[in-house]
């Protein structure tokens, strides 16, 4: 599904924000995953009259020029981390980092470089679960240790939350809401997952590289990965499948941020795309 069929699926043209108030009777954003059909019923995951908030949710701006936002989840790692770093500072490349809370308290200073870089840090959770499967208490929990964590390190809760594997339900839009987080998930990555057409395989670099060449668009938010989910500190170890495609995307890095400077792209944060070309100042 192309990017304007999935916004206009969800009823809200060519915008790239969806602002939801609970209780909720209405349809949104449901499971995101990238570039696949979303869309569902919140009310049964909402206690009616519990709550009210407004929760907004982006993964695009209509930008107008050459601009993206590049994204990076589940770090930081031993693995995947310090080597991103190392690509976006030789490029003088700013980036937005989703963390998982659990590992920011196990390596701090892979935050700390980050932040001195220049570069955003925002929230993944603090233990990487799915939404689909906690209770909304345990989704308040997780959202709530995870902008902990990382205001440890950097000082205040930050700005931006990201749901882990893009679920959403009404229970993660209300503690968005009651937590100040603004919601920031994604236009593409490094191309179809598992059960798509045209799936690439965990160690294609190539096929990694082209996908993302070839579906850039202005304004876009981007996801890559410096980590590998729960299984970075999990006791069966790490994934050796993520470790597989965390590689390939580490490995494409280089050739797709030299080929989207050739053509004229800028990278901001995701604060700087919203907040610079998003509908309010546009």
């Amino acid at each position: 599904m192309d990017r304007r069929t999935f916004l206009k699926r969800l009823g809200i043209g060519s915008a790239g924000v969806v602002g939801v108030s609970a209780p909720i009777g209405t349809y949104a954003a449901g499971h995101h995953f990238g570039e696949s059909q979303a869309a569902g019923n919140f009310s049964a995951s909402v206690v009616a009259g519990e709550r009210h908030g407004r929760a907004n949710l982006w993964w695009s701006v209509e930008a107008g020029q050459k601009v993206l936002a590049l994204t990076f989840d589940d770090g930081p790692t031993a693995q995947f981390t310090a080597k991103v770093l190392d690509v976006l500072d030789t490029y003088h490349v700013p980036a937005s980092f989703f963390l998982i809370g659990e590992m920011v308290n196990r390596r701090p200073d892979d935050v700390r470089r980050s932040i001195e870089a220049g570069h955003e840090v925002a929230n993944h959770t603090f233990d990487h679960l799915s939404a689909s499967i906690q209770t909304p208490d345990e989704i308040r929990r997780t959202m709530e240790r995870g902008a902990d964590a990382v205001a440890d390190v950097l000082g205040h809760r930050p700005r931006w939350f990201r749901p882990v594997k893009g679920h959403i339900t009404g229970a993660v839009l209300n503690s968005a809401a009651e937590l100040h987080h603004d919601i920031a998930v994604w236009a593409y990555g490094r191309g179809p997952v598992a059960g798509s057409p045209g799936v690439l395989a965990d160690n294609d670099v190539a096929g990694v590289r082209n996908y993302m060449i070839d579906n850039v668009f202005d304004g876009a938010i981007v996801i890559l990965h410096d980590g590998i989910g729960r299984s970075a500190w999990e006791w069966s170890g790490p994934d050796e499948q993520l470790v597989t495609q965390r590689t390939a995307e580490v490995e494409a890095l280089p050739a797709v941020i030299e080929r989207y400077l050739a053509d004229g792209y800028e990278f901001v944060t995701i604060t700087k795309l919203i907040d610079g070309y998003g509908p309010a100042t546009s």
